[in-house]
């Protein structure tokens, strides 16, 4: 379905919902969710609506669903989207995703449920998706926290409802109501020249207007030893004798030397958000806005450890370790300090919904959103040093444009029946300019390679709730969607236009939760899902240094991808006594198949092809426990993977038996949190197992402590929080208490500390 298309059916449904809107007497307005006090704290009594697209007390849902509320979210240091999930059992967040560390493309910053990587997780704002058209990927900071209600995270595939990517589950983040008024302003600093500031406004006018504005930002220098420069050593003697090399090993374990420091990252992080909701009379409800984030990462100035006869620092030529026991050389460039810096990525969202409460009681709703994204980094080519010398500049512009519509109503007494309809257009535009000067992307001399890719997606979904007696609830849905890809590529390789290719996958759910008491829910579900191959996996190619010196291997494109799929069965309970405790454990196997992995066609040529297939089995569980003192209750999370292996793949045999890869095999956290008169705190333990990183297929990099590696690590956390008075209020957040050292990846920041004050007005 091409633009045309697209616009005509989202102008055409419009039109005919304010004219169905107009004609209809309405005798049953739109209610707004009652939160109870458990809803506000997040607990079993919270409601969700990504679950079956309807208001269901959490509960009552046939699914493996979390909630983290408003309180939750104030109880937290909350930076990014990591910082708010964090505690929620089945997902694994890293690195960019947290406030503390640099921000970066967040294509491997979480799976859910053990199925690794960002694009095999849908994430949304108030139902409109978020990931990218790139690669399915999400930035980091293009959520504007300050204005969120509360988190739904539903761990499982739910593409019968909500299509592709949502193969591990679905995140979705709720924007608070205009109808809790609100107006605030925070500030604060922190370690690592950490400067924040945010402003809150909401409220409801007379009239039926209701206003929701927000703004963040924050500010960091970075810390200088996030980044190492590592080398391997070679035997024989070098022109240059050096000492000051420190040495270590990769995270394969090889002996390896640490000759410097590649410099801090500094970084800002900026979010807007203004959006518009008006009350048409009893029945019909209309919101509009947009939303902007923003990140930028720049760098400092790098520095060696080798010191040359002179007494002076060396970065470059071939040196002697004078300090091995051994003769050992190294061949040293500029380029093994550099980062590849600047780098930014925005995300611009314009979005506009209608409800409407027919006078029968049916609701139907229509949300239209347009994705904005933008991510562009510089590379320093051969020759080039901090201050100078090539490079080149990567710029992808891409945009995604979502319409869904949906019609919820009643089919006797115990039946609830969904249907609508989705559609998606998707656009890419990557291009790779050479640059006289690698930082400046105003210096580009010539244009490299460019590729275009266009996706199409249409959709039929439908969905029946059906009352099972007075204790069962029986979810019965499926989806079919139809996707049509093309594009081009133009680089020193040659041109290609690849003609159009079509796929489509049919997604199917059933689930069924049964009340066994006021207290306990019992439930299980067996459903599907799949993944699009990102524009960016079908239609770029790009070349990248071999083994061989001065050999490129070229990374070719790969137009006939399929979907990756799951089909996933599990089966649990949620638990809440009248005490106050709560909790909720799952268990759950998944059959992964058509995992996209690269073949190598040749020693110089490899390509992307539908190879793999996995089994993720495991459990997670969560618990909130009250303690008997007055606002003090214990929290909990455990998620284990009794097995995650690739069990087939074609494209790397090796990896056969192999676990994969962004995703650890434990992950727990322990704390307590108190609410009581004008104090608040959290005190909480995370604990994360070892992770093999993107490139890892075949597990050699078992080696911790060393920079490359995704160490296993314990950290402890505590916030405290203080109400001076209705308007005024302070907190500090201490993150790694221990000032634990490890490395994901880079090098995470030890002890860091925010202190923050808030007005109300």
């Amino acid at each position: 379905m091409h633009k045309p298309t697209l616009r005509a059916i989202a102008a055409g449904a419009a039109i005919c919902l304010l004219s169905a809107a107009q004609a209809q007497q309405v005798t049953e307005p739109p209610t707004p969710v009652a939160q109870t006090s458990d809803a506000a704290g997040g607990g079993l009594g919270a409601v969700v609506v990504t679950a079956t697209r309807s208001d269901t007390p959490l509960l009552e849902v046939p699914a493996s669903a979390s909630v983290v509320s408003r309180q939750d979210l104030e109880q937290r240091n909350v930076a990014r989207f990591g910082d708010a999930v964090a505690e929620v059992p089945g997902l694994y967040v890293r690195g960019a995703a947290f406030g503390a560390s640099f921000p970066g493309s967040g294509q491997a910053v979480l799976s859910l449920r053990g199925i690794p990587r960002t694009p095999r997780t849908l994430v949304m704002v108030d139902g409109l998706p978020i990931n990218n058209a790139l690669s399915g990927g999400v930035n980091v900071s293009g959520i504007a926290l300050e204005n969120v209600e509360r988190v739904e995270v539903l761990r499982g595939p739910y593409s019968a409802l909500w299509g592709g990517n949502a193969m591990g589950g679905v995140i979705n983040f709720i924007s608070a109501s205009p109808d809790q008024p609100l107006a605030e302003i925070r500030g604060g600093l922190g370690s690592n020249g950490l400067r924040a500031g945010s402003a809150i406004f909401r409220k409801r006018f007379e009239g039926g207007l209701g206003v929701s504005m927000a703004f963040g930002y924050r500010e960091s220098d970075g810390y200088d030893d996030s980044d190492y420069a590592i080398k391997r050593a070679l035997p024989g003697t070098g022109a240059i004798p050096v000492t000051g090399a420190i040495p270590t090993r990769t995270p394969e374990g090889a002996p390896a030397w640490w000759v410097g420091l590649k410099g801090a990252r500094p970084w800002t992080q900026t979010n807007a958000s203004a959006r518009f909701d008006w009350t048409l009379g009893p029945a019909t409800r209309m919101n509009a806005g947009l939303a902007w984030g923003e990140y930028e990462v720049g760098y400092r100035r790098p520095s060696s450890f080798l010191i040359g006869p002179a007494g002076t620092p060396v970065s470059s030529g071939n040196v002697g370790l004078a300090d091995a026991s051994t003769p050992l050389r190294i061949a040293m460039a500029e380029t093994d300090f550099l980062t590849p810096t600047p780098s930014g990525e925005r995300d611009l969202r314009v979005f506009a919904g209608v409800e409407h409460r027919f006078s029968g009681g049916s609701l139907l709703k229509v949300n239209l959103g347009r994705l904005e994204h933008r991510f562009g980094f510089s590379q320093a080519g051969r020759g080039a040093d901090y201050e100078s010398g090539p490079g080149t500049y990567t710029d992808q512009p891409n945009d995604r444009t979502d319409l869904d519509v949906s019609w919820r109503n009643r089919l006797g007494e115990s039946t609830i029946f969904t249907a609508g309809f989705s559609l998606n257009h998707s656009t890419l535009d990557r291009s790779t300019q050479s640059l006289a000067y690698w930082r400046d992307p105003d210096t580009a001399v010539a244009e490299t390679g460019r590729s275009t890719g266009e996706s199409d997606n249409t959709a039929l979904f439908a969905q029946t709730e059906t009352f099972v007696g007075e204790k069962g609830r029986l979810v019965l849905g499926a989806r079919y969607d139809r996707f049509r890809t093309s594009g081009s590529i133009a680089d020193a390789s040659g041109s290609a236009t690849f003609p159009a290719n079509t796929f489509s996958r049919l997604s199917p759910k059933a689930a069924f939760a049964w009340q066994a008491s006021p207290e306990l829910t019992l439930r299980t579900s067996l459903g599907a899902g799949f993944r699009p191959p990102a524009l960016l996996d079908l239609y770029s190619r790009f070349t990248v240094p071999s083994p061989v010196a001065g050999q490129l291997i070229l990374y070719d494109a790969s137009p006939d991808l399929e979907p990756e799929r799951v089909i996933a069965l599990d089966a649990g309970f949620d638990l809440a006594l009248a005490n106050g405790l709560q909790g909720s454990v799952t268990v759950f196997a998944q059959q992964l198949r058509d995992l996209i992995y690269r073949r190598s066609i040749t020693p110089t040529l490899t390509r992307a092809e539908n190879t793999g297939e996995a089994r993720v089995d495991g459990i997670e569980a969560s618990f909130r426990a009250p303690t008997g003192l007055q606002g003090l209750r214990v929290i909990g999370s455990y998620t284990h993977n009794f097995r995650y292996e690739v069990t087939k793949n074609d494209a790397v045999p090796g990896s056969v038996g192999k676990n994969l890869t962004d995703v650890p095999r434990t992950l727990w956290s322990l704390g307590a949190e108190y609410a009581s008169g004008p104090w608040s705190g959290l005190l909480v333990y995370r604990h994360v197992g070892h992770v093999f990183g993107s490139s890892d297929d075949l597990n050699q990099e078992t080696t911790e402590g060393m920079y490359g590696a995704y160490d296993r690590h314990g950290v402890a956390s505590a916030r405290i929080g203080y109400r001076f008075s209705r308007q005024f209020s302070a907190s500090l957040a201490i993150d790694n208490l221990t000032d634990r050292q490890y490395f994901v990846f880079a090098k995470q920041p030890g002890r860091t500390v925010f202190a923050e004050a808030a007005w109300r007005f």
